[in-house]
């Protein structure tokens, strides 16, 4: 709960449980544990909205809301807040579930949301401001970007197989690949057309990742993200664009206040299953970010080659202090030396995961430091 020594508790909570038609709204009564109101209303009128909170305010004064996070993003927090309410977006995770509710209805899911919100079991998302919202939706198109080129590619890959051409001649899309595949003839015109097309699908989403990444690097150097980009590049394995997708998958590494904490958001922790005196543990919980957590499990490979700063890690490295140099260097020594002694009785998969966990506790580290010197 939001509150201050110099104000009362906050009595009245109210669960909202948004669609794209309809927002079905619950009142709960902190002070007395029942429910006040129910009302259900259309979701995209603004009007009606503001009738809602204006009837809220006149009538129960101060209270708290919340919905859970979906598909709407944050544009009906911001329309909460410009009205003046407190809002809050609460993680799905965080919401209890029994297997043995068979019933599911928008009254329900908002009276849950009331309820536990009052009780303080829910946990609230940070909320950043838009220019943040806009970099991190850069990023993620990327995301999107590869991920459908890479289908592109696959697609052709496969298309030629059942035409009977095979490439055995080394990697696929190097330069003597593309040499090998425009110099294919096929037999019918329909499937040279197919080929073509595809070809040019690939060069198009080529040039579309080329372009988001320029803006990418545009954006590494507005004044706001500029400093926190050039403290993540020190490290061996993070370039600009890891860096920028860190820093806009985990906002505020100051919200954490251990690297602990840090980890568990990214589900880099191992589970745990204990009774008594029995203790189990399991794989990591895989919780929280999952794209930061993918960046960062894939950096971790540079650690298994010895210690050494290249000449792009070197450039990387100029404009940061000595005291996030130090962190790197040592970051470097520790996890290159763990990743063998791991690597000699674990698998693969376990060991990147334990050295991910463990960069994380640098990286946190160097993120706590003042700003730096430019």
């Amino acid at each position: 709960m939001k509150s201050n020594s110099h104000s009362p508790p906050i009595q009245y909570f109210v669960g909202l449980d948004v669609h794209r038609d309809t927002i079905s709204a619950s009142v709960y009564d902190a002070d007395h544990r029942r429910f006040c109101e129910e009302k259900t209303f259309c979701a995209h009128s603004s009007t009606e909205l503001s009738r809602f909170v204006d009837a809220l305010k006149s009538k129960y004064g101060v209270f708290r809301c919340c919905y859970e996070a979906s598909y709407s993003g944050t544009a009906f927090y911001e329309a909460m807040t410009d009205l003046g309410a407190d809002c809050a977006i609460i993680a799905p995770g965080s919401i209890p579930r029994s297997h043995r509710d068979r019933i599911k209805t928008d009254r329900r899911d908002s009276r849950k949301l009331s309820e536990y919100f009052a009780a303080g079991l829910l946990t609230e998302c940070y909320v950043p401001d838009k220019e943040w919202l806009a970099a991190r939706t850069l990023t993620r198109r990327r995301g999107d970007l590869i991920r459908e080129l890479h289908r592109s590619k696959m697609h052709v890959i496969h298309f030629l197989h059942q035409q009977g051409h095979c490439y055995t001649g080394g990697g696929n899309w190097t330069q003597k690949f593309m040499t090998w595949i425009n110099q294919i003839e096929l037999d019918y015109p329909n499937d040279e057309f197919t080929l073509q097309e595809d070809l040019a699908g690939i060069t198009y989403l080529e040039s579309r990742i080329q372009a988001t990444e320029e803006q990418i690097q545009a954006t590494s150097e507005l004044p706001r993200f500029q400093e926190q980009v050039q403290v993540l590049q020190a490290f061996r394995g993070i370039g600009l664009i890891t860096a920028i997708d860190l820093l806009c998958e985990i906002i505020d590494f100051r919200h954490f206040d251990h690297p602990s904490s840090l980890m568990a958001y990214l589900g880099l922790v191992p589970s745990q299953n204990s009774s008594g005196n029995t203790i189990r543990t399991g794989g990591i919980t895989k919780t929280g970010n999952a794209r930061a957590r993918k960046a960062l499990v894939s950096v971790v490979w540079k650690y298994m080659y010895r210690p050494r700063v290249s000449v792009a890690l070197a450039e990387r490295q100029k404009k940061c202090s000595p005291a996030v140099l130090a962190i790197s260097q040592r970051s470097q020594k520790r996890l290159h030396k763990r990743f063998h002694a791991l690597n000699a009785r674990k698998s693969p998969k376990v060991v990147v995961v334990a050295i991910a966990r463990e960069l994380v506790g640098f990286i946190w580290e160097a993120m706590q430091l003042p700003a730096q010197t430019q």
